[in-house]
């Protein structure tokens, strides 16, 4: 077994299935500049087609530490900041999103769950990420269409906002 780089790389993305589904992702008042350098690296990973940074979120230009966490992925994904998270939703559901906040809610469903059951025919999906102590707001979960979260088995009640992330990211492509 040998690892893979440079063309032999290349060829290997190129044979991946692609998603059908279109997924964007908000950001909303992501609180430390690390965490959002993180999900531009994931939402570069995942093929996520644009970022919208909102509220108190740390927008780029990032310092050296923070290049490095991004892999400098902030220059090749598309972003938009500085816009409520109000405004930017109402734009996306103007262009057909579906609104999905990441978050535990009496309504929710496990990320697994609403990919198996309610992704399939979707063509567009915005995932709201909210802040790493006080989630998603109110005001967006009410402006959502769904909320969806990813089951925890142990005591905590929650995981790293990036980490959380990547893991309905991927659970929402790999479906």
């Amino acid at each position: 077994m040998k690892q893979l780089r440079g063309a032999e790389l290349k060829r290997f993305k190129r044979k991946l299935d692609r998603p059908e589904a279109e997924i964007v992702l908000v950001l909303e008042n992501i609180q430390y500049a690390r965490n959002v350098a993180s999900m531009f690296r994931t939402a570069d990973a995942a093929g996520i087609r644009q970022l919208y940074l909102t509220g108190i979120t740390p927008a780029p230009p990032f310092g050296k530490e923070l290049r490095k966490v991004s892999r400098s992925k902030e220059q090749s994904v598309p972003w938009t900041a500085g816009k409520t998270t109000g405004k930017v939703l109402q734009t996306l559901r103007n262009k057909g999103f579906t609104i999905v906040a990441l978050e535990i809610t009496d309504e929710g469903m496990s990320a697994d769950q609403f990919a198996e059951t309610r992704l399939p025919g979707l063509s567009k999906v915005a995932l709201v990420v909210g802040n790493e102590a006080q989630g998603v707001s109110k005001k967006t979960l009410e402006r959502s269409d769904e909320s969806i979260y990813i089951p925890m088995f142990g005591k905590g009640a929650s995981l790293n906002v990036t980490i959380s992330a990547a893991i309905a990211i991927y659970t929402l492509l790999l479906k």
